[in-house]
């Protein structure tokens, strides 16, 4: 009931603000330790190093001012690895979900191995050209 009601806020927050920005406004990606974390960066706008240790969950949430245009969508999370078989880049994980929301949706992974990622979001409609990506590091 405590989570229902911290995403219920943290939507109206991250809507208001949104709304402030006007229709401009392009789909946003937070990253925390926990939901709460991510609530207060988004009242302080801050812009964080986002490093995590690894083990531990890592929660993200994904806002579209307008709304994603189908009932699913697929993340993936790619590693940044100089051994890569293709260009560089290591797929570790393709999620595909379904959203209760139409403007955000928030889930966590843990990771185990220390190194750079990126978080790719995709609409299941368009699988060519993501939504939103942002990166962030794992170290022990």
């Amino acid at each position: 009931m405590k989570k229902v009601f911290l995403v219920v806020i943290l939507f109206l927050l991250v809507s208001g603000i949104c709304f402030a920005w006007g229709k401009k406004q392009k789909p946003l990606l937070y990253f925390g330790n926990s939901l709460e974390e991510i609530e207060k960066s988004i009242l302080n706008s801050s812009d964080k190093n986002n490093v995590f240790l690894t083990g531990n969950k890592i929660f993200f949430l994904v806002y579209t001012p307008f709304g994603f245009k189908s009932d699913y969508i697929k993340y993936q999370i790619v590693k940044q690895d100089d051994n890569a078989h293709v260009g560089g880049y290591t797929r570790i994980r393709n999620v595909k979900c379904r959203i209760k929301n139409k403007n955000y949706y928030s889930d966590y992974f843990i990771l185990y191995e220390k190194g750079k990622y990126y978080l790719q979001v995709f609409d299941i409609e368009n699988l060519q050209q993501w939504i939103v990506i942002g990166s962030f590091n794992v170290v022990e």
